[in-house]
Order: C-alpha cells, then sequence, then structure tokens
C-alpha cells in the first residue's frame, strides 16, 4: 500500500463496516488461498491460509449481498453487494477455495490462462520464484550464483542483490531461465506434473457445472503495455474465445493481469467491438471507469492485515480520490 492508504488504514476502525458509509459494492480479488509453502509464490506474495480466507467470507457474507454474474450482466446490482474473484488459474482454487465457497453457498469468478491450464507450461512469474526458492534452499557455491548471474545477463555480488536481479528477469529472459533450470538439474515438465501449479480443463468443468464462472486473464499472462497494440488485443480476445469454445459458455469476462493502468482508451473500445456484452474487472480499487461495463477490484489477499479495515480504508480511499480528482479513471 502506498503512504496515503497506510494512514488511512490505521485510523480506519473496524466498527463502522455495517454503517450506511460502505454502500459500494466490492469486488475483491485472491490469487491462491493455501496452508503451507508454495515454491512458485514464495518470491512473489504473501497469502492467506484457508482459515484466515473463512473469516473473510463470512465477514463479506454478512456485512454485503453476495451477487451472482447475471445480476451483473443485467446491470440488476444491489446497493452493498460483493461477488469474489481469483486470478491466474492456480490448482488451489480448485483444491481449497472451491470446496469452501461451495459449502458456503457462494459463487464466484476465475480469471485464467489457457496457456498454463492443464500444467503443460510454467508462467515467468512462477518460472523465477521455483527457481529463486531452489537457488536458496541448497545453500550453492558463489561459483554458482556467479554462473546464474551470468546466463541471466547481471553481475553477482551479493544474495540480496542477486534476488532483487533475479526476480526482475523481464519475459524476454526465458531462455536464459531454461538453462538455469538445467543448471540446477531440474526438469520444468516433470515438476509441473508432479506438483500441478494450474488447474485443469477437467476441474474448470467441474466448476462450471456447479455454478462458478470463468475468464480470460490473457493467454500467457504477459504484461499488456509491453505488447505491441493487437498482440494485447488479441491476448484479450484469444483468452476469452479459449473458454468459449471448450466449456460453451454464453458470457464473455476478462481481467487485466498485473494492472489496468495505462491500458489505452482504443484497445477498451475494440474490446468492447468484439463483444458488447463482456464485462472487464480492472484492481484499481473503488473507482469509475470510463465505462460501466468495467468493475474496478482490490485485494484481500495480504495476510495480517485486518479485513474489516482493509474495506473501511478502500472506502476512505475512494472518497479521498473524490476530493483530489482522482475518482473516475482516465483512458488516453
Amino acid at each position: 500500500m502506498g503512504i496515503i492508504k497506510d494512514l488511512l488504514y490505521k485510523i480506519s476502525p473496524k466498527c463502522v463496516i455495517k454503517s450506511n458509509f460502505l454502500k459500494e459494492n466490492v469486488y475483491p480479488y485472491y490469487h491462491i488461498v493455501a496452508d503451507g509453502e508454495r515454491p512458485h509464490i514464495s518470491h512473489l506474495y504473501d497469502f492467506k491460509s484457508k482459515d484466515e480466507f473463512i473469516v473473510d467470507v463470512d465477514l463479506l457474507k454478512s456485512n454485503y449481498n453476495p451477487i451472482l454474474l447475471e445480476d451483473i450482466l443485467k446491470g440488476e446490482i444491489k446497493e452493498k453487494s460483493f461477488i469474489l474473484t481469483f486470478d491466474d488459474g492456480l490448482r488451489e482454487i480448485y483444491t481449497n477455495i472451491y470446496p469452501i465457497l461451495k459449502k458456503k453457498g457462494l459463487s464466484a469468478i476465475f480469471f485464467v490462462n489457457p496457456d498454463f491450464v492443464d500444467n503443460n507450461q510454467m508462467m515467468h512469474k512462477h518460472r523465477l520464484s521455483v527457481l529463486l526458492y531452489h537457488i536458496l534452499k541448497f545453500d550453492y557455491s558463489d561459483e554458482v550464483f556467479g554462473l546464474i548471474a551470468q546466463i541471466c545477463g547481471f553481475r553477482y555480488a551479493n544474495i540480496t542483490h542477486f534476488k532483487k536481479e533475479f526476480m526482475a528477469l523481464k519475459f524476454d529472459k526465458e531462455k536464459e531461465l531454461d538453462e538455469v533450470f538445467k543448471v540446477l538439474n531440474i526438469d520444468e515438465k516433470k515438476y509441473l506434473q508432479e506438483n500441478k501449479l494450474y488447474i485443469s480443463k477437467s476441474e474448470i468443468q467441474e466448476m462450471i457445472n456447479d455454478g462458478f464462472y470463468f475468464g480470460g486473464h490473457t493467454m500467457s499472462h504477459r504484461s499488456l503495455l509491453t505488447l505491441p497494440f493487437e498482440e494485447q488485443k488479441n491476448e484479450i480476445i484469444n483468452s476469452v474465445e479459449w473458454l468459449k469454445d471448450n466449456f460453451k459458455i454464453d458470457y464473455s469476462l476478462f481481467a487485466f493481469p498485473f494492472s489496468d493502468r495505462g491500458v489505452l482508451l482504443r484497445l477498451i473500445k475494440e474490446v468492447f467491438e468484439y463483444d458488447p456484452n463482456i464485462i472487464l474487472f480492472g484492481n484499481s480499487g473503488i473507482k469509475k471507469d470510463v465505462d460501466a461495463r468495467i468493475l474496478q477490484r482490490f485485494s484481500l489477499e495480504t495476510p495480517g492485515k485486518n479485513t474489516k479495515k482493509i474495506v473501511v480504508m478502500e472506502n476512505l480511499y475512494m472518497h479521498y480520490n473524490k476530493i483530489i480528482g482522482k475518482y473516475k479513471i482516465k483512458r488516453d
């Protein structure tokens, strides 16, 4: 969180979540809910346990109105409503999140990257985390650190510097990461099949049959702003079409990977030309976008943060943005 959000979090009282002050609809998002270590996530972000997630779900259910996708598509959303969303298609959405939500009588939206469904490939950021986890776990010599740094195109100074440089490697370093897997003697294909990082097609179908919804998240989870315009559009549309082709769904949903900040108005317009009924999801907090078909979300993923205070803080931040003229998102 930034300085303003940190301050608002500190002054956010937990008791006001039931008040009329919090009338806005909320669309919280997560990536993973799990107990124990996850090497592919451990160097990316912290995440909540199943028990912590259940606390969040119960809190939202007792203070907000759960809605279904049909309500969103029809534009019939009651005041103070919510629906949970999950990005990246990690397998824990099936093993952990799905059973909890089913037991609680809630639906949710899951955004997947088709390239990784069925565990045939590993996402770039997960490759970095898995590799760094193994590099640090086995106490390699400075010579090995130096060799890996050389392969990846940076200089090895110390372990702290190495971690920073390694985790900052961009998508254009995929071939170099292939070499690092070889240096560490890790069979990536075998690792994926043994650890099952991502959801499978059959698991997606089971969840759809049970009333859960799925949307695209690009094909490859690349940052859209690093791609030419037509590739940006193709990444979006192809991920949505993949779901329609494989699961015969009749709706279109998409969540921007990393961030929707900087996404051009032209791209938004051309996606709406592809499907006027598509619903897009960003992660800019409680804000008003250029079109009512774009819903903005905020994260409830960070453990150790009081969920009531986060919800209050996001509402306070919305009012702060209204005061400074940043409540309405502007797109070039």
